[in-house]
């Protein structure tokens, strides 16, 4: 777990961590019904409950989970039991429809049933809204050092490849896109966005993966400018290590690929990786994790930040992030491995061999345009031999290092050694409020690493 920037326990006991995520019964009196036996918590809906009790409970909250006002990190509300815009609470959730008609009608029953669907779209909507918001505004004005937004914000529900494998597109529909503008108030207030790009095993290592992910991550990329067009919300993508289908199985490294990949290229700003408890129930799961992060998901991440860290500073001047030029392409931010070779050795570490050629310096201006961080000025540039001098660091102490001499013509050279504390170093502490100047890795464990 040291490789990770952030890291975090989903713990109810946990407290004053740099990556929080409140769940249902950890921020005020958040209400809802049990989709299956109908029980209702807090009222059931949000219609019901007094808003100024739960702000009071959400105050208390806040403070109980983010003790420090100095603490910089994440925080992520995760409330999936109902959705704010009416028609989206289709299948199991329009429990919340019906019964939101039901208690117009009981109040007025001269109604017709058009009359009353009416009034209680108008009504959830509102409610829903003001919970949303409200507990939003609470939390940034409570606590301003940390992101805040909520998880699953944006979708676009590009959930089709399993009715239509073939032809699969991955588009976000115009009727999504037009839904999501309605909550233009939600963008507007959070201070970042937490799209999910989990796989099912029907998209493992296939195109159909690629086309998911780069569709919803483009559509979260769309949203972080409507607040601001000169001042985008950082974009946090949540991913997990296994398919959400089959926990036992684990991504392949074409899984990280359409994943992890797919969201750097499109100028994410980091990756949230949420680890289920089944992946730590006993010595063996522990094993198989510690494997998986050692040999396939590591490397790969290691891969990615050095990548972006060279082409924010070839392409930006180490002002921006580096995104796709065109955004539907397969370029991605990789090492070219002919050049570098990424190793661990057997004490645990890994090794970084090579320089990028003077060609693999070429493609990231040819591929790739700039992100501006916020409160800076950049300029994507347009020649490489304008470049003078190359310094790219995964941390302060591991760089990439090469003089003007050696530009046109790189061999390999000396062997880079990155620690364990510093591989997935994508952003520094210093740089966190520039809406995360360099790329974050985060991992959010449900449950503790027993076995460890």
């Amino acid at each position: 777990m040291n490789f990770f920037s952030l890291i975090g326990s989903t713990l109810k006991t946990s407290i004053g961590q740099n990556i929080t995520l409140f769940y249902p019964d950890r921020l005020g009196y958040y209400p809802y019904k049990n989709e299956v036996t109908g029980e209702a918590f807090n009222g059931g809906f949000p219609q019901l409950p007094l808003l100024e009790n739960h702000l009071k409970k959400a105050k208390e909250d806040i403070q109980f989970y983010i003790p420090s006002d100095e603490q910089l990190g994440l925080a992520v509300i995760d409330w999936e039991n109902w959705r704010p815009v009416w028609i989206r609470n289709w299948g199991s959730k329009d429990i919340y429809r019906q019964e939101s008609i039901e208690l117009v009608q009981q109040r007025d029953l001269s109604l017709s049933e058009a009359e009353a669907r009416t009034i209680a779209k108008m009504e959830f909507e509102f409610a829903a809204k003001s919970f949303m918001l409200e507990s939003l505004k609470l939390g940034i004005e409570m606590k301003p050092n940390r992101l805040w937004g909520y998880y699953l914000y944006p979708d676009c529900y590009n959930y089709d490849y399993k009715q239509n494998p073939h032809n699969y597109t991955g588009t976000c529909l115009d009727i999504e896109i037009e839904r999501n503008n309605e909550l233009n108030w939600l963008w507007e207030k959070s201070t970042a966005l937490y799209p999910s790009v989990y796989l099912e095993t029907a998209l493992k290592s296939s195109r159909n993966a690629q086309l998911f992910v780069r569709n919803r991550v483009r559509e979260a990329i769309r949203t972080s400018y409507v607040s601001n067009s000169s001042h985008p919300l950082p974009v946090f993508v949540y991913t997990r290590p296994v398919f959400t289908d089959v926990y036992e199985e684990y991504l392949s490294e074409d899984d990280l690929v359409n994943t992890i990949g797919e969201s750097a290229a499109l100028g994410a700003s980091g990756i949230v990786i949420w680890g289920d408890m089944n992946l730590t129930q006993n010595k063996n799961t522990c094993r198989t994790l510690d494997n998986y992060l050692r040999r396939t998901l590591t490397p790969y991440l290691i891969n990615v930040t050095m990548a972006a860290r060279i082409c924010s500073q070839v392409l930006c001047q180490d002002s921006g992030a580096c995104a796709r030029k065109k955004w539907n392409s397969s370029d991605y931010l990789h090492l070219n491995p002919e050049n570098i070779a990424i190793q661990m050795t057997k004490d645990g570490k890994y090794t970084l061999q090579g320089q990028p050629s003077y060609q693999d310096l070429q493609t990231f201006i040819e591929k790739f345009d700039c992100h501006c961080y916020a409160g800076h000025s950049c300029e994507p540039r347009a020649d490489i031999n304008d470049i003078h001098y190359l310094h790219a660091c995964i941390s302060e102490d591991i760089c990439i290092q090469i003089s003007p001499n050696s530009l046109s013509n790189i061999e390999a050279s000396e062997e880079k050694i990155l620690s364990n504390r510093t591989a997935f170093s994508f952003i520094s502490e210093k740089l966190f409020k520039i809406l995360l100047k360099k790329y974050t890795i985060c991992w959010q464990s449900h449950g503790p690493p027993s076995g460890y």
